[in-house]
């Protein structure tokens, strides 16, 4: 392992020298008509300084817990991927993608976990105006990165999950659209101990969209959706079905979307969200009781070419999300974070960013105060393009939660050296 570490430094130090004068990693090589099949590989060097993201305090307990662990590692990384597009010109685009992720820790060798990742992604517009899209996204996952309830974080666990987006619509006189969505999603953990976590969630929606600028649309959508916890617990019967934290929402959202091509892509979208539990309590003899949830959501995602070197990005985020199935517990997640990117020279580019998000909980900390996390993060490199098939980068990562339940805070810093092949 030492070896292997040793061999992703040196690689980067003398890649980064080599002179060159293409920009850019395109890829592609591999072609057959409107066909083409673009392979990579990635290595990364990763120095971690909290890898179970512990708080580094000791407290009376008979055995330290992850959550007090403060240990540093080294991990090297191996992602090999590989992309099957299919262009349609001006109809869209069928892709079929793959992505690994191989983590090999130096000392604590237990930690060593894998995720792959599958990918169908099909956009099409006929001349008709029919509008067809399929996004399904497989993961079969170990990485200790938690998942968007924030659980597991800094623990190695195993799970799948399944996120299926679909959209059906029809264009009428060119300036207005109207489009049918539907959205599956599905969580499974092995480990019979997660149980709280393994659900199927199903949303179905209608959209009306029209077009005010040449590539600009604005929108208004109606969502309605319903999730379901799927796992009872080792010691469970079927009558707890009755106490878990199945629910259902409506929400509405509106914002503006922008056509392949624009200088602004993503999508501003922002809403309002009505969350109703299927059960009042957490429990039989009913002294953990939940309620219902209303609030503002965003689920913004903006990207500014601000010229042909510098891009800018935005993210803004809120939610209301649910801490599992077996408790009352749920917390407003509430995110913002700006990216950019510039190009330097010809094969050197800066990029990085922040993130700041804050989630408030409904439920109390020994204290006595309701529960509040800050979450920060920042980061900064440099990549090199050395071919038009290689290139080399370095990063470094910081992160922190400040929480008034003291176990849950952290401080994480990594640093980072990659190597990219792709054809």
């Amino acid at each position: 392992m030492k070896i292997m570490k040793m061999v992703v430094f040196v690689a980067a130090v003398l890649l980064m020298s080599v002179p060159s004068q293409i920009q850019a990693q395109q890829g592609g090589k591999i072609s057959f008509g409107n066909l083409s099949l673009i392979p990579s590989i990635e290595m990364q060097g990763v120095y971690d300084d909290n890898i179970y993201k512990g708080n580094g305090r000791e407290y009376t307990n008979d055995k330290t817990t992850l959550e007090e662990m403060k240990e540093a590692d080294w991990v090297t990384h191996a992602k090999p991927s590989f992309a099957l597009n299919y262009a349609m010109p001006e109809r869209g685009s069928i892709r079929l993608g793959y992505q690994g992720d191989f983590a090999f820790y130096d000392k604590n060798r237990n930690n060593n976990w894998k995720n792959n990742q599958g990918l169908l992604d099909v956009n099409y517009l006929a001349p008709g105006g029919l509008i067809l899209g399929i996004n399904d996204m497989y993961s079969n996952g170990e990485d200790p990165l938690g998942n968007a309830d924030q659980y597991a974080i800094g623990r190695v666990s195993k799970r799948w999950t399944n996120d299926l987006k679909t959209k059906l619509g029809y264009t009428l006189m060119s300036n207005f659209r109207t489009i049918l969505y539907y959205n599956n999603s599905k969580q499974k953990y092995n480990d019979i101990a997660d149980y709280s976590q393994d659900y199927t969630e199903n949303e179905y929606s209608i959209g009306l969209e029209t077009r005010f600028l040449p590539k600009t649309w604005g929108f208004i959508r109606y969502h309605y959706g319903e999730r379901k916890y799927d796992t009872l617990g080792a010691t469970q019967t079927t009558d707890d079905y009755n106490y878990n934290s199945d629910y259902k929402w409506n929400r509405v959202s509106a914002g503006v979307t922008w056509d392949p091509g624009a200088k602004l892509s993503g999508e501003f979208n922002v809403g309002y969200q009505m969350l109703k539990y299927n059960n009042e309590y957490a429990d039989a003899i009913q002294t953990s009781r939940r309620e219902d949830k209303s609030s503002w959501t965003a689920a913004t995602s903006i990207n500014f070419q601000v010229t042909a070197s510098t891009d800018f990005g935005v993210n803004i985020s809120r939610a209301i999300r649910n801490s599992g199935s077996d408790t009352n517990e749920q917390f407003l997640d509430t995110g913002i974070g700006f990216t950019f990117k510039q190009k330097l020279l010809t094969k050197l580019s800066l990029l990085g960013g922040v993130t700041y998000g804050r989630n408030a909980y409904n439920t109390l900390t020994p204290a006595g105060d309701l529960r509040t996390d800050d979450n920060y993060s920042a980061n900064v490199g440099l990549k090199y393009d050395i071919q038009e098939w290689i290139g080399v980068g370095v990063i470094y990562n910081f992160s922190r939660k400040n929480s008034n339940a003291e176990l849950n805070e952290y401080i994480d810093n990594q640093f980072m050296a990659s190597l990219r092949i792709v054809y």
